[in-house]
């Protein structure tokens, strides 16, 4: 009795193994196995499952071509895949970005007390003069939290700010006075009224020249009380780009490159190469 032959026997089919497509013959089949053997344009005899068949290559070379790259012979290889994520690629770290970034946040911070010295010059050459102010005892009279809404905020809403209002009443030369001022720059007691009111006196400091004015914090003390406030939340700031900011870039960045996603190219890596007509350096990394 003749042997039946399986038909698929001689079929010309793409055969894939790794990253490698093969256009091939079929030369056996076995179907208790699930596997086939082909026999390549340059003579290799491969063995795969039936799942390694890419069928009807001849008919569909515009698909092969979309996924594959021709080597000759018949060989093709895939072609690198374009990573298709929703995440929006982030540039790699580089202690260059990380340090003009930081370098950044205090020149801000620097800036916004250059501006604040420049519009309050007079106040604060006051406040440095009051340390040859006369001191004097005063008594506490009214203290209270305050809400001030009187400003405006971006929105065009009212911005409401908090803020301990003290009011101290003192003797200089035989005449009564009364001083609100924490210091000529702030009105703000910085401590809560029960504090204020438990005191049995406070120190002022009274400016001989104009007596009603008297503040309780004198010279240096006053100015520098401001520029630690602003250092204190610009500190803050950089403390989270440093230590919070740049650990998440980091591990997002590393996240993106292993799952294939290209860092973008910085816009003065653009600007070189046109000046240049050269390949744009690369960047330093942490990795």
């Amino acid at each position: 009795m003749e042997e039946k032959v399986d038909p698929d026997i001689g079929r010309v089919v793409g055969f894939q193994t790794g990253d490698l497509m093969y256009i091939a013959t079929i030369i056996s089949i076995d179907d208790d196995a699930d596997q086939f053997t082909v026999r390549t344009e340059d003579g290799q005899e491969l063995t795969g499952p039936f799942g390694a068949v890419f069928l009807d290559p001849e008919k569909r070379m515009d698909e092969l071509n979309e996924h594959y790259e021709s080597l000759g012979d018949g060989t093709f290889r895939e072609k690198p895949r374009t990573p298709r994520s929703n995440w929006t690629p982030v540039a790699d770290p580089s202690p260059g970005i990380i340090a003009f970034s930081a370098a950044s946040i205090v020149g801000i911070a620097v800036l916004f007390l250059m501006v604040f010295i420049l519009f309050n010059l007079s106040a604060v050459l006051t406040q440095i003069d009051s340390a040859n102010w006369d001191e004097v005892q005063g008594n506490v009279i009214d203290a209270r939290e305050v809400d001030d809404c009187s400003g405006s905020g971006v929105d065009g809403d009212s911005s409401c700010s908090h803020y301990t209002y003290v009011s101290v009443a003192y003797a200089y030369e035989g005449q009564n006075y009364t001083t609100k001022d924490y210091s000529v720059l702030d009105d703000d007691w910085a401590e809560t009224e029960g504090y204020w009111l438990e005191k049995a006196s406070v120190a002022l400091y009274v400016n001989p020249d104009q007596p009603s004015q008297a503040v309780h914090v004198q010279g240096w003390d006053g100015v520098l009380e401001g520029v630690y406030v602003l250092f204190f939340f610009a500190g803050i700031i950089l403390g989270g780009y440093l230590f919070v900011f740049v650990p998440v870039w980091f591990v997002y960045a590393k996240v993106q490159r292993l799952a294939g996603i290209e860092a973008p190219t910085p816009w003065w890596h653009y600007e070189k190469r046109e000046e240049t007509g050269d390949e744009a350096p690369q960047e330093e990394k942490f990795w």
